[in-house]
């Protein structure tokens, strides 16, 4: 059954029309009636118009509401259930509705004709416009006062172009600019840092005591003609802790020097670090004081173990050289006379059989005799067994001596055992 709807229910009706569906106009709008209706206590939310909508089980939709603005009215797009209360126009609440899942499709030949007309120079659009010119103007013309201008989803009518007004002469072409001179890599470099400096703003933040950038000089100004900003005084150390005798807050650096001058853009300034030494505690409190002798004193421990352990660790290597060498000048005669023979060196079966003669006492050689290792397989046998004896992996925990002597009786067996491979275990 149709409800007729009055002055008085309005309120309690949502208007609305489908954008870009065929016979929709905002002119000639649909409604429907909230389920509950709302009041000056309820008023009217996006939950209340989608549990009410006929159409809302059929697709996902998205709302826009019409507010009323000083001289017309503008489309609000609404997307939270329940973010705010929905915006009326004249005392009632007008949707425009379109639908996400499902949108309008656009003819193609309606987006050439388009683009035709956007690419359609001012002449031709007022060549074309002439016999239209009436109805544009019925389009165009101004609603009464008594209402707000009606809105329209469509493009307004192309105004007629106006008389072509006569080009204004050309602007003379400005004057070349002076061929800048060839400059190197480095004039490059310095030359851009010089004028990124000029551009750079800095203040004088008193927590970290240095200079900071904090913006660009946008300006345009150089520095010559920008008056630079008076830096702040440092803080007074005084007021931060309250912990300071009057005394010494006298004598206190900080509080009758100068800000220190902001420091040179030029690549070569230098940037000074503070000092962490008792010098520095002037004017501090006491927690702060204490700290800093703990710290400086805990530098100086560190210091100082660090140079004990270099100088131990030198000693060491030397001491451990000097043996070395004491070894080597009493040692060495007897390697070379168990290793060569009459300027010769011994073959490998030579070498295993008396081995014994130089190894230290207690190195867990068993003597292997001459006559049982004649046969090659043997010899290669015996010879895997005595390396393991001397192998340097097996006695780095052993004194220099034993060191040397195992060193050299490696490498003796090593190069003997190459030579005995090379003529095919002969």
């Amino acid at each position: 059954m149709a409800t007729t709807i009055s002055k008085a229910n309005m309120s309690s009706y949502c208007f609305y029309y489908m954008q870009g569906s065929p016979g929709e106009a905002w002119s000639s709008p649909n409604a429907f009636q909230f389920l509950t209706p709302p009041s000056a206590s309820s008023p009217a939310r996006l939950q209340d118009c989608k549990m009410s909508f006929p159409l809302m089980g059929e697709g996902k939709y998205h709302w826009r509401f019409r507010e009323a603005i000083e001289g017309g009215f503008i489309w609000r797009d609404v997307g939270d259930d329940d973010a705010a209360v929905l915006p009326r126009y004249q005392g009632v609440v007008f949707a425009k509705i379109l639908r996400t899942d499902k949108l309008p499709r656009v003819a193609p030949s309606k987006i050439r004709y388009n683009a035709q007309r956007a690419a359609r120079p001012a002449s031709s659009s007022a060549s074309h416009s002439q016999p239209h010119s009436q109805p544009q103007q019925r389009e165009a013309a101004a609603p009464p006062a008594s209402r707000p201008a009606p809105y329209s989803d469509s493009l307004p009518p192309r105004p007629p172009a106006a008389a072509a007004a006569p080009a204004p002469p050309p602007a003379p072409a400005p004057a070349p600019a002076p061929p800048r001179k060839p400059e190197t890599r480095a004039e490059r470099t310095q030359r851009e840092y010089k004028e990124k400096a000029a551009k750079q703003k800095k203040v004088w933040d008193p927590v970290d005591e240095r200079w900071v950038v904090v913006s660009d000089n946008k300006s345009g100004t150089s520095p010559k003609q920008a008056q630079p900003a008076a830096a702040p005084a440092p803080p007074d150390v005084n007021s931060l802790m309250g912990m300071v005798a009057p005394a010494a807050a006298a004598s206190d650096p900080l509080s009758s020097a100068p800000p220190p001058q902001e420091e040179s853009n030029q690549p070569s300034a230098r940037i000074r670090g503070v000092t962490l030494s008792a010098e520095n505690t002037v004017g501090k409190s006491e927690e702060v004081a204490a700290a800093m002798m703990e710290r400086v004193n805990d530098m100086e421990a560190a210091k100082q173990k660090a140079v004990k352990e270099f100088k131990d660790r030198e000693d060491a290597v030397k001491k451990e050289s000097d043996g070395e060498d004491e070894v080597r000048r009493r040692l060495e005669p007897k390697i070379k006379e168990w290793s060569e023979e009459y300027g010769k060196k011994r073959p490998l079966r030579a070498l295993i059989s008396s081995m014994e003669k130089v190894l230290w006492p207690n190195s867990g050689y068993k003597p292997v005799n001459l006559g049982d290792i004649l046969d090659p397989k043997k010899a290669r046998r015996a010879y895997l067994k005595a390396s393991l004896i001397v192998h340097p992996d097996k006695v780095r925990d052993l004194g220099p001596e034993e060191r040397f002597i195992a060193k050299r009786v490696f490498d003796a067996l090593s190069q003997a055992n190459q030579e005995f491979m090379d003529s095919g275990m002969r």
